[in-house]
């Protein structure tokens, strides 16, 4: 339960833009309960990104549905970051 709230929590952080792309993945690499967050969980919970142009978004990355935050490579965080940039 405590992993769900705080996985939660980054969410309402990402939602509000208080928490950035770079922020997330530096804080995924020291709590492990948020490296286990599901990419799409990530990126549709970014502000002005929703259901539906989430699934375009990793597409264009080249992400799986079911990739987590941790098996993101260094490769697939770039196109991430340039697809958002788009």
């Amino acid at each position: 339960m405590a992993n769900r709230r705080r996985r939660a929590d980054v969410k309402k952080l990402v939602k509000s833009g208080d928490l950035s792309l770079e922020e997330l993945f530096a804080l995924a690499e020291r709590e492990e309960c948020v490296a286990q967050m599901r990419a799409y969980d990530l990126i549709s919970a970014l502000p002005a990104i929703g259901e539906v142009k989430a699934p375009r978004i990793m597409k264009s990355a080249a992400i799986a549905q079911t990739r987590r935050i941790r098996g993101l490579g260094p490769r697939q965080r770039e196109q991430l970051f340039q697809a958002l940039v788009r």
